[in-house]
């Protein structure tokens, strides 16, 4: 998270800034939950809560701090979890049966709606917090077990080390810059980062339904390829979720996963990529389209411009300006 600011993230997304304790707890209450929060001096000297966050569909990003040492107890939160990832200071995060001894660089929290929580940040602890909906995260593991799931339950501690941790930092990294950068073109792009995000957990991290998804997929027969290429292409200008294409091709999410894996040497989400590189490359490349590269690049679906033409030199070994100057 290196090419955003960290000292004031999310500055233009505002929604609380109190020095009073009471003040934090109804608004911010609003925004998460109702929870319990008690500064542990008793004259709350320090403490300046700050809550900021930008809402997308099924996520929200938000950047929380209260300048002392705060108890908070939410209970469970019910209707979604949180990646808590630690910028400053620190934090003690009890989940279940489970604590985190979260700190930058090392440790982030997870928190599930269905475990009761409680926690106790440090002095001058701030938080970046993803919240995913419970809805959403729940469809996204019925779809990748190909069965219905009664819940989720992850582990509380995230090893920021492991290769699962650097792969959800470095996701929550690209949220933060994209709405910092204004470079998401449409909301929809951003809605794909927050569903991308939960089935990276999903696939990496442990929790209860870890068993469903560990078990073998079939794979499907080599023309389903071939179909969800042809789905993807003809709705590429739409939103749509890798499971959109599944159900369209009529196969668990799963064995599309496996199919293409086994028959492309690469991933859904990577194949779902290339198709909409090479529909903005035919953009591009339309004398007829007299939009400019970032316009183009979102109808493609490629909100992110800076990734979008990093991959397409790759692909095509020249930039998207230098593609658009050449047709004229």
């Amino acid at each position: 998270m290196d090419a955003v600011n960290l000292r004031s993230p999310l500055a233009r997304h505002a929604l609380v800034d109190t020095f009073s304790p009471e003040e934090a707890r109804q608004e911010i209450g609003r925004i998460f939950c109702p929870h319990f929060l008690s500064p542990r001096q008793a004259n709350a000297a320090g403490f300046h809560a700050v809550h900021r966050a930008s809402r997308q569909r099924g996520y929200s990003l938000n950047f929380v701090g209260y300048g002392s040492e705060v108890e908070i107890d939410p209970g469970e939160l019910s209707s979604f979890f949180l990646l808590q990832i630690p910028l400053a200071g620190s934090a003690e995060v009890r989940c279940g049966t489970t604590t985190a001894l979260a700190n930058p660089g090392h440790v982030a929290s997870l928190l599930s709606p269905t475990l009761p929580t409680r926690m106790r940040w440090s002095d001058g602890c701030t938080k970046l917090i993803v919240l995913i909906e419970r809805e959403v995260m729940q469809r996204q593991c019925a779809e990748l077990a190909d069965r219905a799931v009664d819940k989720v339950e992850f582990e509380t501690v995230v090893d920021l080390s492991s290769l699962a941790g650097r792969l959800a930092l470095n996701h929550v990294g690209l949220m933060l810059e994209s709405i910092e950068n204004g470079n998401a073109a449409f909301g929809t792009y951003l809605a794909r980062l927050g569903e991308s995000l939960s089935s990276l957990l999903l696939s990496s991290l442990a929790h209860s339904q870890r068993a469903a998804l560990d078990t073998p997929a079939p794979a499907a027969a080599s023309s389903t390829v071939g179909r969800a290429q042809d789905w993807i292409r003809a709705n590429i200008e739409r939103d749509f979720s890798v499971g959109d294409i599944a159900i369209a091709v009529d196969v668990s999410l799963r064995s599309l996963q496996e199919t293409v894996r086994r028959h492309n040497g690469t991933t859904l989400v990577q194949m779902v990529e290339a198709a909409r590189l090479d529909h903005f490359h035919s953009l591009l490349n339309d004398p007829q389209n007299r939009q400019s590269v970032t316009e183009l690049a979102g109808l493609a679906g490629l909100g992110h411009l800076g990734r979008a033409a990093a991959a397409y030199r790759r692909r095509y070994g020249e930039t998207p300006s230098q593609t658009l100057r050449h047709r004229r």
